[in-house]
């Protein structure tokens, strides 16, 4: 049977890069066709051209940037939220550090600066068919990552870094990203983001046979950061019967619509929560340090390392409200738990209750101690790391290193917009 190719578009003014294009994409080795070519400017994109889109649905976008940096990038972020799984390939002039993180931002998973020569292109396309799994069979995306956050003991703060770990790597990476609250009973997502959800994860699981990405989007609360939402049921509902292959057949089928999907936990080892390890990319033990809590940690630990093997992998170790001078330090907590702490969270309590108070996520806080310490772990978990290029796309080396300087420089005060 024959391979049919995988659907690109090119939108650009230009008519000698359109040119470069079709000459990469005409090679006899290349499973990428050209399905559409646009040859007009952002400004003067109308319904047709945008049914034209919608009707040809590309899985990769070639898209020249140079007549409207600005206003493209806006469209490239429409356009990859139209589709999570298609992926942007964008030239235009060279950017400032902040053009380039907002590109990024948007979903543009490649940027080449032009003059854009034959065998850039041809690296650059190379590149991301190797990511998505493109070896010419068009089969599906590569499904999304699922981060699990747990924590031994109620109080320790692992809704709210749930959350907020959820809109920051939305607003980083500019990726589809999906909030679910699995404490069925107390779940408490919703209040911090001020969300009145028509529906919950019950309700999902009462029509999944019947599910498809149609009805999932009316299952789904839209919050304005840009996190989608499937919340707890307000009341606790003891009658309902959830099982944990219910739970993690849910879980694939959200990782096939989503980039990132980050599940709060109930503090119990409860079938969804146990399903949830399972499915889980990464799991955050989410920890304050203190006597009770760690103890709780350890107590875990046993089951978890079982659970998620190979655990040196899976497992990270996450102190919240951490103070550098306080009775116990990392050291001390690493030698008790017997492995190795992956991140710390500051103590900033009064800014977290007003936090909470106000149902405003406390990541949009710029002087916060407690979001700086979680947009940097936003950066690592996303691979987008202060001092390197993020994974998701390949910078030119002569845009790194003034993009990680701008990171250091500037990070603490980086406001998702």
């Amino acid at each position: 049977m024959e391979t049919l190719p995988i659907r690109s578009a090119v939108i650009s003014t230009d008519e000698a890069f359109r040119a470069t294009v079709r000459e990469v994409l005409q090679r006899p080795d290349q499973t990428i066709g050209v399905a559409l070519e646009l040859n007009v400017a952002f400004t003067q994109f109308g319904d047709g051209h945008l049914r034209d889109l919608r009707s040809v649905d590309p899985e990769l976008i070639i898209l020249d940037l140079e007549t409207d940096p600005v206003l493209g990038i806006k469209f490239a972020q429409f356009l990859t939220e139209q589709s999570p799984g298609r992926r942007i390939l964008a030239t235009g002039p060279t950017p400032s550090s902040e053009q380039l993180l907002s590109a990024l931002r948007a979903g543009i998973s490649e940027y080449l600066p032009k003059p854009v020569t034959r065998e850039a292109l041809s690296a650059a396309i190379d590149g991301l068919s190797r990511k998505l799994r493109w070896s010419g069979s068009g089969g599906p995306n590569q499904p999304g990552k699922l981060f699990a956050v747990f924590s031994g003991k109620g109080g320790s703060g692992s809704t709210t870094v749930a959350t907020n770990l959820a809109i920051y790597l939305h607003q980083l990476t500019g990726r589809r990203t999906l909030l679910v609250d699995l404490d069925l009973e107390l779940g408490e997502i919703a209040l911090q983001l001020g969300a009145e959800p028509r529906f919950n994860f019950i309700d999902m699981v009462r029509n999944f046979h019947r599910m498809d990405a149609d009805l999932l989007a009316s299952f789904i609360e839209h919050h304005s950061s840009g996190v989608h939402l499937l919340s707890a049921p307000y009341h606790p509902q003891k009658t309902e019967v959830v099982v944990g292959d219910q739970i993690a057949r849910i879980l694939r089928f959200l990782k096939q619509h989503y980039d990132y999907v980050i599940v709060d936990t109930s503090k119990s080892f409860s079938p969804p929560t146990l399903a949830t390890f399972e499915e889980a990319d990464q799991i955050f033990l989410v920890t304050t340090v203190d006597v009770p809590s760690l103890r709780n940690i350890a107590r875990c630990l046993p089951l978890l390392t079982q659970m998620a093997s190979p655990a040196d992998e899976r497992l990270r170790l996450v102190l919240n409200r951490y103070i550098e001078d306080g009775m116990i330090r990392i050291p001390d907590v690493e030698r008790t738990l017997g492995m190795k702490v992956y991140h710390t969270i500051g103590n900033d309590y009064e800014a977290i209750v007003r936090s909470i108070n106000s149902g405003i996520p406390i990541i949009l806080d710029r002087e916060s101690k407690y979001a700086h310490d979680l947009r940097a772990l936003g950066a690592i978990v996303s691979g987008m790391q202060m001092t390197a290029a993020p994974t998701g796309g390949t910078l030119s080396r002569s845009l790194v290193e003034p993009l990680s300087r701008m990171w250091r420089k500037n990070f603490v005060r980086e406001v998702p917009k």
